[in-house]
This record gives structure tokens, C-alpha cells and sequence, in this order.
């Protein structure tokens, strides 16, 4: 029989690149209103950042009106960069974001708590094909040395959305007061945090990210992490929430809203449901279940959970049925606070859906992929770790039954010869790398990963599991 290290080394093999923690520092400086191209500067340029200098952490802070109705935004992204080869520019992605004022300082790696020397020979440009804002000085020359620190603080402005891209914008009608509440959320996945924030877009360039929330008082707001303090401003409070641990851009998460919320503290991780105040009652099984299902993961893989809280919210405008941020994961309303609870079949499903989002805390976000290439390692083991735990936990619904009819046969009677490709597929645009997000990614990909399961029996198979969650 093969040795539980043989399965780590051929998912490995497969995977060929994930990312482990790392992060870093930043510096710069110049006002100007939004940055144009220069054709100079941009011919040639890939749509991949280059590797020359790497985000060690971000301070975000973001300033909303929503409850006024006003889409405007203002935010302010500082980051620490480290310059990891010598270069004359330093590149990260915006998109659609507006009054750009940069402030670069280069730091002291003697007094890393120092606020650094202003960098005042800089300027930035913006190329839309890339969508990348970049730093360089105002004279074309190697400015930025290998092993340098520098810190970055770019002040913007930008518009929410109505569609579930980047920042949004979504409406309640209060039911008790007949009047109308407007709430504010995200979607990172999968380059959407640009729309949100300056940053290194890229799942590789992982973190840690500090963010304040200024808001009404009248609204609450939750992220990724419990929070730290909140600070009143009479009319406005911000927000400031713990750091989190180093992760990709694409989990960046934060909701503001009116909403309330049933908790529940199980094993020192505490999981709230929120929802419009009316619904909150309703997530009762679905905060149970969530309990169940962290608990029996730990303990499946041997690895708990990385994170004081999760947090389930429930929205009325959501991408797809649900959105694995760590520990922030967004579901559509319907998804997690069904109206019919006397369908079986669908209150499985649902379970199935809530269960692959919680798995991604162990598959995707713990250990994320290095590129889009490999997303079926974020959606494959978590369509599949749906069903185990969901199998585990209410053996009496034959779950993996529906496995084969719903996941094996679908993923399988797919034969458009135009849409198939191998799971492991190089993409690079926006749009290709959407795409990906497909039914050869979530679903054949979970049958190639039962296949490792049943040709390496059970305590193979996890042990080698166990030591993927723990190596990468």
C-alpha cells in the first residue's frame, strides 16, 4: 500500500504551485487626479504582476454613506511592500477607482516602526489593459533596491455597484417602520478586490489585511475578523477589526448593514447567522449545522480551524448561491434561510451548498492555489468535502447517492468539445479566469479526488489529506 506521504506528494505534483504565508512592507508619494496611460511605460506589459516586489500588509480603510443612499465611497489603502528584486517600478491592480493621491515613504529596516522618508521624485500610471496603477519614479532609472521597504498609502474614491462585483449596494424594506434600508457588501472572488481597493490581485500575494469601517451609527458592520475597537463619531463610527492571517485578496469580506444575529460558541470558535432583523430566527438549523460541520472537519483533518469566528450572512444579492470568504461567508437570502422547510431534497442541498462554503475554510483558504490555474484544488476537495461531512453527519440521507446523480453523472455526460479542457488549465484574463469557475473544476474534479479516495482506502487517504492541510 502506498505511504500516507505518497498521496501529498502526487496532489502535490498536480497541484505544481500553492501558496504558504508570507508576508512583507511598502513606501510613496504624489497627489494627482487619475492617472492616464503612457504608451511609454506600458508596451509589452503582462497581464501577471511581476515579481519584483510583494505586499508584506495592508491598513484598508473604507468610509461609506449607505445609509443615505449614496454609492460613493472613499477609502484609504497603506501597505507595506518589500522590494524583492531591483526594479523602477512597483505595480499592484485598481480598477475603476478615482482620485488617486500616492504617498511613498521609504522605510528603515533598523526602525521598522518608524513612519519612514517621504519619496518626493515619484509619479503613477494606470494601464486599463492590465488594469494596473503603477508606481515608478518621474525620471526612468532602478529606483527601488532589492531588500528595501517601502510604505504606500494611495487615497480614492469609488462608486458601488449594483451587480455582486467588488463594493455593492443592495435594499431592504423594513417591514416594522415601511421604510427603505440599504446595505453595503463585497465580492472579492475572483478579481473583483480591485474594484474594491488597490492591491496585489493575484492569489499568491497573500497578507494580512487591518480594516476600518467608517459608517452610520445607526448600522453595524462585520469582516473577515471580530472586531477591535469601534470609535463614535456622533452621527458616523468606524470600525476596526482584528488582523487577519495572511490570505489572498479574493477573501478580503466586509458587509454593513441594519442586520441582527443569532451566535452559538462551540470548541472557542464562535458562528453567528445575520440576516434583515424579521429572518434572523429562521437560520436556527443552519447555525446548527454550521457547528456541526466545523467541529467534525477539525476533527476529520486534524486541523482546526484557523480563525476566532465564522460568520454566515444572508443577502438579497449574492454571486452564485454563496461566497466562501474566511471567515465571512455570504449567501444568497434563499440559500441559507429557505421559505419551504417541509422539502427534504432541498433542505439537503442547501446543507450540501453551506457545508462545500465551510469546507473552503480548510480548501481555498488556508491553503489557496498559486494561480487560477489550479482553482480545481479550491472547488474539487470542497464539493467533495461537502458531501463526506454531509454523509457523516445525517447518514440516514444516503448523501453520497446523490453524489453519484447529481456531481458524477453531470460532471460526466459534459462532452461539449469546445468547453472541455484538462483541470489543471492555464488561464489569464478576467474573463477566462471567470470561466474557470466551471462544472470541470467543481465537479469531474471531485470525482478524480473520490477516486484517489477509494484506490488509497480511508486512513491513506486522509492521513495524506492531513499533511497537505498542514504543509501548504
Amino acid at each position: 500500500m502506498l505511504k500516507p506521504c505518497v498521496l501529498t506528494v502526487l496532489i502535490t505534483a498536480m497541484a505544481m504551485g500553492l501558496t504558504s504565508s508570507t508576508p512583507t512592507s511598502t513606501p510613496a508619494s504624489t497627489p494627482t487626479t487619475s492617472p492616464s496611460p503612457s504608451p511609454h511605460i506600458l508596451s509589452t506589459r503582462s497581464l501577471r504582476l511581476p515579481n519584483d516586489t510583494y505586499p508584506l500588509g495592508y491598513h484598508l480603510h473604507i468610509s461609506s454613506n449607505i445609509h443615505l443612499g449614496d454609492w460613493r465611497f472613499n477609502g484609504n489603502a497603506t501597505i507595506d511592500i518589500e522590494i524583492r528584486r531591483s526594479t523602477n517600478e512597483i505595480v499592484l491592480h485598481a480598477k475603476n477607482l478615482s482620485d488617486i493621491e500616492i504617498t511613498l515613504r521609504l522605510l528603515d529596516n533598523d526602525r521598522p516602526d518608524a513612519s519612514g522618508e517621504v519619496v518626493d521624485d515619484v509619479s503613477h500610471t494606470y494601464d486599463p489593459q492590465g488594469t494596473f496603477l503603477i508606481i515608478h519614479p518621474r525620471e526612468n532609472y532602478q529606483a527601488f533596491e532589492a531588500g528595501q521597504h517601502y510604505r504606500l498609502e494611495i487615497l480614492y474614491s469609488g462608486l458601488m455597484g449594483k451587480l455582486p462585483q467588488g463594493l455593492y449596494w443592495m435594499e431592504y424594506e423594513e417591514e416594522t417602520s415601511n421604510h427603505t434600508v440599504y446595505v453595503a457588501a463585497t465580492q472579492s472572488e475572483p478579481t473583483y478586490a480591485r474594484l474594491i481597493f488597490p492591491c496585489y490581485d493575484e492569489p499568491a500575494f497573500k497578507s494580512n489585511f487591518t480594516i476600518s469601517l467608517t459608517h452610520s451609527s445607526t448600522l453595524m458592520s462585520v469582516s473577515n475578523m471580530p472586531v477591535q475597537h469601534m470609535t463614535n463619531h456622533g452621527e458616523l463610527t468606524t470600525t476596526t477589526f482584528q488582523t487577519t492571517p495572511v490570505m489572498s485578496t479574493y477573501l478580503v469580506a466586509f458587509v454593513i448593514s441594519d442586520f441582527d444575529h443569532i451566535s452559538e460558541t462551540y470548541r472557542n470558535v464562535t458562528q453567528s447567522l445575520y440576516s434583515s432583523p424579521t429572518m434572523k430566527n429562521t437560520g436556527r438549523s443552519a447555525l446548527k449545522n454550521a457547528v456541526l460541520t466545523v467541529a467534525a472537519l477539525e476533527d476529520y483533518f486534524g486541523v482546526s480551524y484557523s480563525l476566532p469566528k465564522l460568520d454566515h450572512v444572508a443577502l438579497k444579492k449574492n454571486q452564485g448561491a454563496a461566497m466562501e470568504n474566511w471567515g465571512l461567508i455570504t449567501f444568497k437570502e434563499n440559500s441559507i434561510l429557505p421559505e419551504d422547510t417541509s422539502c427534504d431534497y432541498r433542505h439537503i442541498k442547501d446543507t450540501l451548498m453551506q457545508n462545500h462554503e465551510i469546507s473552503h475554510q480548510w480548501f481555498g483558504n488556508l491553503v489557496s492555489p498559486e494561480w487560477w490555474t489550479y482553482i480545481w484544488l479550491n472547488e474539487g476537495f470542497a464539493t467533495y468535502f461537502s458531501y463526506i461531512i454531509t454523509d457523516l453527519l445525517y447518514p440516514n440521507q444516503n448523501v453520497m447517492d446523490k453524489f453519484f446523480r447529481d456531481e458524477a453523472e453531470h460532471a460526466y455526460s459534459y462532452s461539449s468539445f469546445l468547453d472541455v479542457h484538462p483541470m489543471t488549465y492555464y488561464v489569464e484574463t478576467e474573463m477566462d479566469i471567470m470561466n474557470a469557475f466551471d462544472i470541470i473544476n467543481y465537479k469531474r474534479s471531485a470525482c478524480v479526488i473520490r477516486m484517489f479516495h477509494h484506490a488509497f482506502h480511508q486512513k491513506t487517504f486522509v492521513s495524506g489529506i492531513s499533511r497537505y492541510l498542514k504543509k501548504f
